[in-house]
């Protein structure tokens, strides 16, 4: 697997395997967050290739033509490989590919079949006595024809190195789990509040709970509360749990404490202030909660790795 270290200084490679009538939207809902990924963090801790079967121009379901990087063929080692195939991917399904497959599994950290990919990882084995998911609508017919894999009605599966989900929402659902596994599940807080998806905040276990509504409203508060921090006991009693339960459940939820939560909260707001308006760093410090300015620039480039006057000027 990569190094799901937080913070991580390598670039994590994704290879993209797009097949003819690929969903745009799926497509768009796996690399956007890797995207908004590197705009937040300042720097390419992501990138990413296409690749073909045949090295053409592949032709998604709206007719928009992608011309790939190489071939799936011609593929060298690299982190993480994305199967993304068509409507028609039971016609994929060969002996020839199932073969690459086999060989990319020997040469890739982590496999990953988005929309419909599950099919083909299980076609070449490559599922075999893990949990896996795949499109709704496909389920049960993929049940049937993979007894060895133990099909789940879930979202998404993280297996390690084996990772499955079905549908755009679900893609993104997943991008955005697997980025805060490697650098910190409140880089996703700044990513969801891009796109307007505020549940992708809660990373999704294989048996994702139905949510924490303490946790929630800790996190309300925090959002509404930035300029002028709430000590952490107000939280939790507004949240309705004691301090230690509530620490628990953000650890719990986060891997992150609800200290460097509400931090990583209001960096994000100085984040987007930073890039967005000409307020001096002193106010931008005291609209976020700080009272010192130099205090507020060294957490900022400790989070961003970069200072705001640096950001706002690149």
């Amino acid at each position: 697997m990569p190094n799901w270290t937080i913070h991580t200084q390598k670039a994590i490679h994704v290879t993209f395997v797009l097949f003819d009538q690929f969903s745009n939207h799926v497509f768009a809902n796996a690399l956007e967050p890797m995207r908004a990924a590197n705009t937040f963090l300042n720097r390419k801790a992501y990138n990413w290739s296409i690749a073909t079967l045949d090295g053409k121009n592949v032709s998604s379901s709206a007719d928009l033509s992608v011309a790939p990087d190489q071939t799936f063929g011609g593929l060298s080692r690299g982190d993480i490989l994305i199967l993304l195939p068509g409507y028609d991917f039971q016609r994929l399904s060969t002996p020839a590919l199932d073969r690459r497959l086999r060989a990319a599994a020997t040469r890739f950290d982590t496999l990953i079949g988005i929309d419909t990919g599950a099919w083909l990882l299980a076609s070449a084995g490559l599922l075999d006595g893990r949990p896996a998911t795949i499109h709704h609508d496909e389920f049960d017919t993929f049940a049937e024809a993979f007894p060895d894999v133990h099909a789940r009605r879930e979202r998404w599966i993280d297996d390690n190195d084996r990772v499955t989900t079905g549908g755009a929402v679900t893609a993104f659902e997943l991008m955005t789990h697997l980025i805060s596994r490697t650098h910190g599940t409140a880089l996703t807080l700044q990513i969801s509040a891009l796109f307007a998806v505020p549940d992708t905040t809660f990373p999704r276990p294989m048996e994702p709970p139905k949510g924490d509504i303490r946790v929630r409203r800790a996190l309300a508060a925090m959002e509404e509360n930035i300029e002028d921090p709430w000590p952490l006991p107000d939280i939790a009693r507004t949240a309705g749990c004691r301090q230690k339960e509530l620490e628990k459940r953000f650890m719990a939820a986060f891997g992150a404490t609800p200290q460097r939560v509400y931090q990583r909260i209001r960096l994000n707001a100085a984040y987007k202030m930073v890039k967005n308006t000409t307020m001096s760093v002193a106010e931008i410090a005291a609209r976020t909660g700080y009272r010192d300015s130099a205090a507020f620039t060294r957490a900022f480039k400790t989070t961003f790795e970069t200072t705001p006057r640096a950001l706002r000027a690149y």
